[in-house]
């Protein structure tokens, strides 16, 4: 420590010392330096000269890099996973009900029908005998939605003097900001499909903005009246349209028993902590409903990492293995890759793989995941829900301080589409589940 040397000069040049090689002599090279060449105390760099405690004289040229750290969270599982389509049309159509269940009317029992009361099935030519009368004609209710593509811009600036000196010395490397800028899209675009329910959909002169959420899509007329997090949910939050002129008619048409044509698979969790019957109950009201039952391809479940932690560790408990299986992800969603080891490998469930997102669980208090809440757990049948693109992502940018009036470069990242859903009683919803605790 303490080690002093010389500066060897040649031809008026400085060609090198004879300071010690060593860390410690450093600060005793530079100081010399300094006070050789410049006789006074200047600063290495243009910026902040940074003091050293143990000496004063002491200067430090802070090397930061090109790239940027990221410190915060940031997620787009679900979003990724989702599944995309072209948006090819705005709206869709869908049948609430069959046209018929073969029910015995009053109508069917004054012509004579016997055997069977009003309201029993009877069954298809209950009321034709032979060479006979046929029933009255049947239609099939039609109900038509519409869902218009969002806007979705997010705009930021970066200074033309910062572009020019990229690459000299330790200056930021633009694309590298750009890319940070990039993840935090995709991030809130998760977000907003993953926003709880109890977060109404925002809007803009009467007109709904913003992506649709996944709750808010797969819900029920059940849930109307619900306590989430100190609010009660209405009909608006459990609406799955929104727009311009949405038609929710037939969602406030109220059936037997509280359900409504547009409900999805519904399981209140009622404060309990979760459980292997609540994901059993979920998955058999839901897999009864898929196109090909007894095929698990195209089908997600999507929950918080704590709702997957506390999975793994029921199962722990009752000495089952959390099985896990390899899955692909392309433009059509999540797709399991059955026969061989290939793709991602995912925990499973049924051999549904799991998606885990911590944005199901994210705290806008506090800007972090949250540590115990648990989050709805949702089961998708990813062939009738899905992202609709009108426009995929595009980057937007203008340099040129003529038009903009200002020495930065204008950058807009921009995109259409919406969440879009033309079916509901293939998916699911476990909601109402008491939060975890730690130790």
């Amino acid at each position: 420590m303490g080690a002093k040397g010389n500066f060897i000069y040649q031809d008026d040049q400085l060609r090198g010392s004879s300071y010690p090689q060593k860390g410690s002599c450093m600060w005793d090279l530079m100081e010399d330096f300094y006070a050789a060449q410049y006789n006074t105390a200047i600063a290495k760099s243009a910026g902040s000269a940074v003091y050293t405690t143990d000496r004063q004289n002491g200067y430090v040229n802070a090397i930061y890099g090109k790239y940027i750290t990221a410190a915060m969270f940031s997620s787009d599982n679900v979003f990724t996973a989702l599944g995309a389509r072209p948006y090819n049309h705005e709206g869709v159509r869908i049948a609430t009900e069959m046209a018929t269940y073969g029910l015995a009317t009053a109508d069917d029992i004054a012509k004579g029908l016997t055997g069977v009361e009003e309201g029993e099935f009877a069954g298809i030519g209950a009321t034709t005998v032979q060479d006979g009368y046929v029933p009255e004609s049947v239609k099939m209710p039609v109900g038509e939605y519409r869902e218009p593509w969002k806007d979705l811009p997010l705009d930021f600036d970066y200074g033309l003097g910062l572009s020019a000196i990229e690459n000299k010395d330790d200056v930021i490397a633009k694309k590298d900001y750009f890319d940070k800028i990039s993840k935090n899209y995709s991030d809130l675009i998760d977000k907003t499909i993953l926003r709880p329910i109890q977060i109404k959909q925002p809007s803009m002169n009467g007109y709904e903005t913003s992506l649709n959420g996944l709750a808010r899509l797969v819900s029920g007329f059940s849930e109307i009246d619900r306590e989430v997090k100190g609010k009660t949910l209405d009909a608006g939050m459990v609406s799955p349209y929104g727009g311009l002129t949405a038609a929710r008619g037939d969602f406030y048409n109220q059936r037997s028993g509280g359900e409504s044509a547009l409900d999805s698979n519904i399981i209140d969790g009622k404060g309990q902590v979760l459980g292997l019957n609540h994901l059993r109950t979920l998955y058999r009201d839901c897999h009864i409903n898929w196109d090909d039952s007894a095929n698990p391809n195209n089908k997600m479940w999507v929950m918080s990492n704590v709702a997957r932690d506390k999975l793994e560790a029921i199962m722990q408990a009752n000495n089952i293995l959390l099985n896990t299986v390899y899955a692909s992800r392309d433009f059509n969603g999540v797709k399991t890759v059955p026969g061989r080891d290939a793709g991602l490998v995912l925990s499973s469930y049924n051999n549904i793989p799991i998606i885990p997102d911590g944005n199901i669980n994210f705290d806008y208090k506090t800007k972090k995941v949250s540590k115990v809440s648990m989050g709805d757990i949702m089961l998708l049948d990813l062939d009738h829900i899905w992202m609709s693109i009108l426009t995929p992502v595009e980057l937007f940018n203008v340099n040129n301080p003529a038009v903009t009036r200002k020495l930065q470069e204008v950058n807009l990242i921009h995109m259409r589409c919406e969440t879009r859903i033309d079916s509901f009683i293939q998916h699911g919803k476990l909601v109402g589940l008491a939060d975890d605790t730690l130790i």
